[in-house]
């Protein structure tokens, strides 16, 4: 294998037909323009179509696609989203080459790349812009790399929908230059390791490795309290201009700020287990801390279900903050799915229905249908103030769920600050609010966007763009706010110099920004007509090359799909984790061992008092082998340990639902007492843990803890073998020395990472169908203060 085909090979031995990604950007003021190539490489001996979902950040205006392939360079097109379908198609149905972008929800596309022909290479590049934003005097460059998985059925089509892998990690190069007013700028990268080459007129950042793994977001924080941070743009619109102004209020002279009744929503889902739920828990302390006497607060922990608090909001004195606390305290996440919606709900109602009251919501916002979360949130009339934590936390939904409830989204990866960002969130509720924004064009404006001026808040970016049929000899575009307190705010943006276009139809890139501003307030009509002007990725539209063949080089059988699979975000699910991540070459090889079993280790220890009450009773309706496995740990909680794992299965019946996993695990050598330990903690951690008493709680606590280090001690094995045994290829090739069990022992290893997906699937198919009895249980108020 060759080494670009290695770079993304999986660690199990497995074709991954994404073979190469490089991300080069350029970074000037706040304007950034980002260059994405992906090479694709067919290793197989038949011809393929490559689907890759990926997600890119949610401001993002995708602006050129080219295709390098068989010799050709081609030029990607803007075509009607069913007629690209339908060319895309005819052309794969011809054996034809034919590349296809697509967009399928705010930040995720699908790359479709249909007739790879075997030994065949395709390097498809594209480039977006992107409008960065201040917050107080720090800016966050981010760039996702991978898709975390959603709570819920997918709702894009299979081939779409994004699947996640153990054993494989897509890598990515990385370079950044930055100019301008941010060359001076301080720059902290919490995500990865980074060097910085300085000079008079750029700074260049790019990674301190080649490659790194696509496991995180890529962030960059960059501070800058000197520089000024309000401008305008000006760039060709065909005949006419169009215009961004970006401006950043300061109020002066604000009031004492106001009280606060205040709702906390804490994500306990299983998904946020690991890095994710610490965030959770700083951002908690953190937001108790920064609370008043004045204040009113209540708690509301959820997952596939909800805990109260309390039945009503509480004020802020010492005695109901340290129960609060303990409240906080002896959270997990243990809670099952991500069902924010029911949380929210609960939300608005332990509120009362007051325009005053506030929501803080901290989650991974990994749920695959938000949309419908979205829509109820803005008909509550409260502002909901979120913090998206984890390292691919789905940017769209958390963002879209705030400004749209006139509240502000921060979001805060492993390693960052989390402190910082629930101090801004509290000056932001706290500070009086605005009840008129205006922003003021000179004479012959059109298709201004956003038509109305959403939530402002002192420090925070605000972004307004119009377009002129003649362009103003001169003019300015003026911000006014008036808060309800009566303070009135006034900033004026001169227009500079309009940025001519190099583009043959006369539009620049600022236009192509401006007109994608407008997309989401236009009807299909509109929509379709403006993305096809203007070149634009859209609910209506799609990118699309195809690349003729002559005959002899055409395929001659339908192609076989190949997904992409993403790299399983760090930390997700309590799998691995940002803060102690190292790659496979920082460890030293692993001992070679003929049985492949695992020491648990010691228990943890819980406080009995700090785990909270279960509801004792399951529903009637839950699946029989489901209701006897609870009654069996009720009858004797000492069971719920390693050494009985596999006995409570089988006496439950459950055992047959994972008896292929069972002998799998059996012929690997490996533990089947661990692995049935493992599928028991998974099970438990989901809607079934409701039913548990609060000693059987602690029991779990105890087995999720083991199970979770058995895991990651079968993927460092696996990943340690395949490392090692690669080492010896190289040595055995060239007859140095002889390794006749190589392929025996690589096959091996490369099972453990299949096993250890087989794992995720059998629970997730579990889960799945206890999850189905949900809104049969009752729901608890754990922790309740009369």
């Amino acid at each position: 294998m060759n080494q670009l085909t290695s770079a993304l090979t999986g660690l199990g031995g497995e074709r991954v037909a994404l073979c190469d990604v490089t991300v080069c950007a350029v970074l000037q003021d706040l304007l950034a323009e980002v260059t994405v190539s992906q090479t694709y490489r067919n290793d197989e001996r038949v011809n393929i179509e490559a689907v890759y979902t990926f997600p890119l950040p949610l401001d993002a205006v995708l602006l050129d696609l080219e295709v390098e392939i068989g010799g050709q360079l081609l030029k990607g097109v803007v075509v009607e989203k069913k007629a690209a379908e339908e060319k895309y198609e005819d052309a794969v149905a011809a054996g034809d080459a034919a590349v296809m972008l697509e967009s399928i929800e705010p930040g995720l596309y699908t790359m479709n790349v249909g007739n790879l022909l075997p030994q065949e290479t395709a390097k498809i590049t594209f480039s977006y812009a992107i409008l960065y934003r201040w917050a107080g005097d720090r800016l966050r460059f981010f760039l996702p790399t991978t898709i975390a998985p959603r709570f819920g059925e997918s709702h894009h089509l299979p081939h779409q929908a994004p699947e996640a892998s153990l054993m494989v990690e897509n890598q990515f190069s990385f370079r950044l230059e930055i100019s301008g007013s941010l060359r001076d700028a301080q720059f902290v990268c919490p995500s990865h390791a980074v060097e910085l080459e300085k000079s008079s007129d750029k700074v260049v950042l790019s990674l301190k490795q080649p490659k790194a793994v696509m496991d995180r977001d890529f962030i960059l924080n960059v501070k800058a309290p000197q520089t000024t941070r309000s401008f305008a743009l000006c760039g060709q619109d065909g005949d006419g201009l169009a215009a961004v102004a970006s401006f950043q209020p300061f109020f002066p002279g604000l009031q004492a700020p106001r009280p606060l009744n205040l709702a906390i929503v804490i994500d306990c889902s299983g998904s946020m287990q690991g890095d994710s739920m610490e965030q959770a828990k700083q951002a908690l302390d953190g937001i108790l801390d920064g609370l008043q006497p004045h204040d009113r607060v209540n708690l509301i922990a959820f997952g596939s279900s909800t805990k109260v608090f309390s039945e009503r909001p509480l004020a802020c004195n010492k005695t109901n903050l340290a129960k609060a606390k303990r409240f906080a305290k002896a959270l997990d996440a243990n809670m099952g799915g991500t069902d924010i919606g029911t949380a929210l709900i609960e939300a608005y109602s332990v509120v009362g229905g007051s325009e005053s009251a506030d929501i803080f919501l901290v989650t991974d916002g990994e749920v695959s249908l938000w949309e419908p979360v979205v829509d109820a949130a803005k008909k509550s009339g409260n502002r909901i103030f979120t913090v998206g934590v984890g390292s691919a936390v789905s940017e769209a939904f958390v963002r879209q769920l705030a400004a749209d409830t006139g509240g502000e989204c921060e979001l805060v990866s492993p390693r960052e600050g989390m402190a910082d960002r629930v101090v801004r969130h509290f000056e932001r509720m706290r500070a009086p609010r605005a009840k008129r924004v205006i922003v003021r064009w000179p004479q012959g404006a059109t298709h201004i966007a956003p038509s109305r001026i959403g939530a402002v808040f002192e420090g925070d970016t605000v972004v307004a763009c119009a377009r002129f049929d003649h362009p103003p000899p001169h003019g300015s575009a003026i911000l006014e706010v008036e808060t309800d307190n009566g303070d009135v705010f006034r900033q004026e943006l001169a227009f500079p110099t309009a940025t001519p276009s190099i583009s043959p139809d006369g539009i620049s890139m600022v236009a192509r920004v401006t007109a994608a501003a407008r997309l989401t307030e236009l009807d299909d009509v509109a929509g379709l007509e403006t993305a096809l002007r203007y070149r634009l990725v859209s609910p209506w539209t799609n990118w699309l090359v195809i690349a003729l063949q002559t005959e002899e080089d055409k395929a001659q059988d339908i192609p076989a799909l190949r997904k992409v699979p993403q790299t399983l975000a760090a930390g997700w699910g309590g799998v691995g984790g940002v803060v102690a991540f190292c790659s496979v070459d920082a460890f030293e090889a692993p001992t070679m061992m003929n049985s492949l079993r695992f020491d648990m280790g010691e228990k943890l220890a819980f406080e009995l008092s700090e785990v909270k009450p279960a509801l004792r009773v399951p529903p009637v309706d839950l699946p029989e082998s489901y209701r006897r496995l609870l009654g069996l740990i009720d009858a004797q909680t000492s069971r719920l340990e390693l050494a009985g794992a596999l006995d409570l299965l089988t006496e439950s019946g459950l055992v047959a639902e994972f008896d292929d996993l069972f002998r799998h695990a059996a012929d690997l050598d490996l533990s089947v007492d661990v692995i049935a330990a493992i599928v028991l903690a998974r099970l438990l951690s989901g809607p079934m843990g409701e039913f548990l008493s609060g000693e059987a709680q602690v029991a779990l606590a105890s087995l999720q803890e083991s199970a979770k280090e058995a895991t990651g001690a079968m993927k460092e094995m696996a990943r340690h073998g395949i490392a090692l045994v690669r080492k010896t290829q190289e040595p055995a090739a060239r007859e140095l020395l002889r390794c006749r069990a190589e392929d025996e022992a690589l096959a091996r290893f490369a099972r453990i990472g299949e096993l250890l997906d087989q794992l995720e699937d059998a629970i997730r198919r579990s889960t799945d169908r206890t999850q189905a009895y949900r809104d049969s249980r009752a729901r608890r108020t754990g922790g309740a203060i009369a």
